[in-house]
């Protein structure tokens, strides 16, 4: 018991220590307060996939154990019969059985060769073959049923999903059974939305499955734009909109609903449909939501430009994101919140960007490729978690 309780722990520190970083990355971009709750919102998804792997790396070590002993067993039961027939032999071998030719025995001379004639003939005679339970089905079939349990938690499949043994398979899968992704139209209908689910976990408002953390209730935008503390809420983060949770809630999606169709026309003028190009327009619905409107403005047409010379997947996606906040006028990167929140060093942002003189092109470079980069890949782990990536 012992053995398997040391080897259930073992998997549920390995998933929950691989879980942990995904769950808390959309936190690092807030101060530190505000960081520290977003971290302990997480705690419970991060158990979920540690009590998964404790099942699974449990019932694994309890069915090798059980193959272990099942070996053993069948490997020592027929030393033990060959043992047994060896003991008979012993007792009987100066006396006569009835399977034995007595006539056999006439020429032999003294006791020894009586013995040697006896063995001999016993040994000729071939071992009775016992009828066998076949293990190894009801082994295959454990090890089925203990390996769906354990990934039945969307969690612990998502972590499982991204380790590099089985992230080829997953990915060769994922080409065959894929979700189709929703009319566009219906992308931002509900809370249960992808684009309410996508949004909301870049902004560390939800985590990728969808639950509330402790930020979507109330915090302070680490923007600072014009030095103002505006308390954010909702999942969209609305900036001081002001309301009740569910107020602010439902002024989300009617504000992200607005610009839906908006951007999905301009994709299809730059030769990106949305539908064909689902993680990219959610990607610039992110943009919308998050800087100024001219950013997701020109964005779709930076995507289309960057297309025609050949980027693709997520090399696409970040570089649009990235070069959208690109101000036409001066050719410099303008993002005037993330600049505020990359120049205080209380921000993780600040590590990302102190080797750079402050303000220049390869700093401002820096400060929006780490936050884009970090909201593109919340995004993409709910796609992956959702089902909709190939």
């Amino acid at each position: 018991m012992h053995k398997i309780l040391i080897g259930a722990s073992v998997g549920a520190i390995t998933i929950g220590g691989i879980n942990h970083p995904i769950n808390v990355m959309p936190c690092q971009l807030l101060s530190p307060g505000a960081k520290q709750m977003c971290e302990l919102a997480t705690i419970p998804d991060t158990a979920a996939a540690a009590k998964s792997g404790f099942v699974f790396a449990g019932t694994l070590t309890a069915i090798g154990m059980g193959l272990f002993a099942i070996k053993k067993f069948r490997s020592g039961g027929n030393h033990n019969l060959i043992g047994d027939r060896t003991a008979s032999w012993n007792e009987n071998c100066l006396v006569g059985h009835h399977k034995l030719n007595p006539d056999s025995f006439g020429s032999a001379t003294n006791v020894g060769e009586l013995y040697a004639q006896q063995l001999m003939q016993r040994l000729a005679q071939p071992l009775p073959v016992k009828s066998e339970f076949r293990w190894n089905w009801l082994i295959y079939g454990a090890v089925g049923i203990a390996s769906a349990i354990a990934i039945s938690n969307p969690t612990t499949l998502q972590t499982i999903a991204q380790t590099p043994i089985v992230k080829p398979t997953v990915n060769a899968i994922h080409q065959v059974t894929y979700r189709t992704p929703p009319a566009i139209a219906d992308v931002a209908k509900n809370m249960d939305s992808i684009a309410a689910l996508a949004i909301g976990h870049a902004e560390g408002n939800m985590t990728a499955s969808g639950q509330y953390t402790s930020l979507i209730h109330g915090h302070i935008d680490p923007s600072l734009i014009g030095g103002r503390r505006v308390l954010n809420q909702g999942w969209c983060s609305n900036y001081g909109r002001g309301g009740t949770l569910e107020e602010a809630n439902k002024g989300c999606l009617e504000r992200t609903q607005s610009r839906v169709n908006l951007i999905a026309s301009r994709m299809e003028k730059h030769g990106l449909p949305p539908e064909q190009h689902f993680e990219l327009f959610l990607n610039i619905l992110d943009l919308w939501n998050q800087a100024s409107p001219r950013v997701s403005d020109v964005a779709p047409k930076v995507a289309g430009d960057l297309h025609k010379k050949g980027l693709r997947g997520e090399d696409l996606i970040l570089t649009t994101r990235v070069e959208s906040f690109r101000d036409e006028t001066t050719g410099q990167l303008s993002a005037g919140g993330l600049f505020n929140i990359c120049s205080n060093p209380r921000n993780q942002a600040h590590d990302f960007v102190k080797s750079y003189p402050h303000k220049s092109e390869q700093w401002r470079f820096a400060c929006i490729r780490w936050d884009q980069n970090r909201r593109a890949t919340a995004i993409r782990n709910v796609l992956k978690y959702r089902g909709y990536l190939r």
